[in-house]
């Protein structure tokens, strides 16, 4: 069984264990992929905190010339694309997905054109 890392605060607890048993479902979890998995977990938790920060304080914050973009918007996107990285190479982006059913055998035994045809 897979455990977060112990120096991770309980959000990313929260999201590594929900990653792990996501990917428990389809049958991804490897051991060699537990640093993609960490980093995941991070990175998700991180767009949380961000996004709990923007909606208390707003997306601009006063600079020494003005208004300027919160902090938090940038390193906010940053983990975003982190995350859709670690997605890719856990399997798990759309265009994965879209390969894998395409390479599946189609089962037409229920399709109503071929029942009408008699052909299943």
């Amino acid at each position: 069984l897979m455990k977060a890392p112990g120096h991770f605060n309980d959000t990313a607890k929260r999201y590594f264990n929900h990653v792990v048993n996501e990917l428990e479902k389809i049958g991804k979890v490897d051991s060699t992929n537990q640093i993609i998995i960490e980093r995941l977990a991070f990175n998700l938790a991180t767009v949380e905190a961000c996004e709990g920060e923007l909606l208390q304080d707003g997306y601009t914050i006063k600079g020494p010339h003005g208004k300027k973009e919160h902090p938090s918007v940038s390193t906010a996107m940053k983990a975003q694309a982190k995350i859709i990285e670690n997605f890719k190479l856990l399997g798990l982006d759309a265009t994965q997905k879209f390969k894998e059913e395409q390479a599946k055998p189609v089962d037409l035994s229920e399709d109503p054109l071929l029942k009408i045809l008699g052909r299943v």
